[in-house]
């Protein structure tokens, strides 16, 4: 049996890429064919062909290169020029879908849905649609949302709360019988180095405590409610210096200019590091101390996940599928957005109580080892494919 994974993400290797690769190499350790189709211009597509996969190259046409909500801006004219891209784009997918002699199409996120749903249908191939952080469910979102759920024989979430918090509970209620909730696997056997790095450091008090972050500088991962935090630490009065890293790209230009204008006002300039696109972001993991992640929404992050695994504490908000693998209290601590006091307290407390975020980080990384290896997901993956082809 044969499946075509389809990414329409272009750019750099981020979460979502290095997650459809580690799909992809469990499925064919599964006796699976596989097949991505992605852009062409994308690191995916060379990431894909290095690991000797089928590649089909689909890049997006005429207006669809914009990205993010560019796309639903614009006049009529504009609109209808989305339109008929949108459809060009869908005979493309399908003619690839059906010269690759896939028997399962697999796509991911809406955005996949509005390249690839119409054209999965015309291939008469079941489709299964892997869905990760949405854009909220309305107006068009909302069409392209119950599209998908219309159009799949399978929904696949990343944590058991994402049906009624991304669809709603009435929609997803009827829906309600094509879903599955699999926590994402993560390649343990690539974090064989770091975790040794980690092992093997040694940190005295004298050394910086490094605060890591790891993502896209923009408003869903909420930098700037870290600044608030770090500006609420009496630094004079801490027993170690801090340094923060915020690792990630500098796409979203205007909330990365109020993350500096912030970081200047405040005066953290000393303390606060734009480190930009990082491709040694687990040689990162294995040097911090604490990894922070008070997004307003996520699935479920890889960056927590292999941090977890490597003995890093990590906190997080408890916004999207992050409550259901972080334990506050036993695996790491899980706050909310309400009191960036409170994220500034914890932060000091895990400063000044090293053997508690040592012992902390012992039980994450024995966790991870349980339950975020790939044997697992891609068993589950495995059989939602087959029962997909089945009918």
């Amino acid at each position: 049996m044969k499946v075509l994974l389809y990414l329409p993400t272009p750019g750099g290797l981020t979460g979502a890429p290095r997650r459809l690769l580690n799909l992809a190499k469990v499925l064919r350790e599964h006796g699976f064919g596989v097949c991505i189709a992605c852009d062409a211009e994308s690191e995916l597509s060379l990431a894909a062909k290095e690991l000797a996969f089928e590649v089909q190259e689909i890049s997006p046409i005429g207006v669809l290169k914009r990205r993010g909500s560019a796309l639903f801006g614009g006049g009529l004219f504009f609109r209808l020029l989305t339109a008929f891209s949108l459809l060009l784009q869908n005979l493309v997918f399908c003619w690839r879908v059906r010269s690759s002699h896939a028997d399962v199409v697999w796509i991911r996120a809406s955005k996949g849905i509005a390249f690839a749903g119409f054209g999965a249908m015309l291939s008469r191939r079941p489709l299964i649609w892997d869905v990760d952080y949405e854009l909220p469910s309305q107006g068009l979102v909302r069409w392209l949302h119950r599209f998908g759920l219309w159009a799949s024989k399978a929904v696949v979430f990343q944590y058991r709360a994402a049906p009624d918090g991304i669809f709603g509970q009435k929609l997803a209620h009827h829906y309600r019988y094509k879903f599955h909730s699999i926590i994402p696997g993560i390649n343990l056997l690539a974090l064989a180095s770091p975790y040794k790095m980690r092992k093997k450091r040694c940190k005295s008090e004298d050394d910086n405590f490094v605060i890591l972050q790891v993502g896209t500088v923009c408003d869903r991962k909420n930098q700037m409610f870290l600044l608030d935090a770090l500006k609420q630490l009496p630094f004079e009065d801490l027993s170690r210096k801090v340094r923060v890293l915020l690792a990630g790209g500098l796409s979203d230009q205007a909330y990365v200019e109020q993350v500096k204008s912030s970081i200047q006002e405040t005066g953290l300039g000393s303390v606060v590091e734009l480190c930009g696109w990082r491709t040694d972001v687990h040689a990162l993991m294995a040097e911090a101390d604490l990894l922070v992640m008070p997004s307003k929404d996520e699935g479920v992050p890889n960056t927590v996940q292999e941090a977890m695994y490597l003995g890093l504490p990590v906190l997080v908000s408890d916004n999207g599928g992050m409550p259901e693998i972080v334990v506050d209290g036993e695996t790491g601590w899980v706050l909310p957005l309400n009191s960036s006091c409170n994220w500034a307290k914890q932060i000091r407390y895990c400063m000044e109580r090293p053997q508690s975020c040592t012992k902390i980080g012992v039980a994450a990384s024995t966790y991870a080892e349980k339950y975020f290896s790939t044997r697992s997901w891609g068993h589950a993956y495995s059989q939602i494919i087959v029962e997909s082809n089945a009918g």
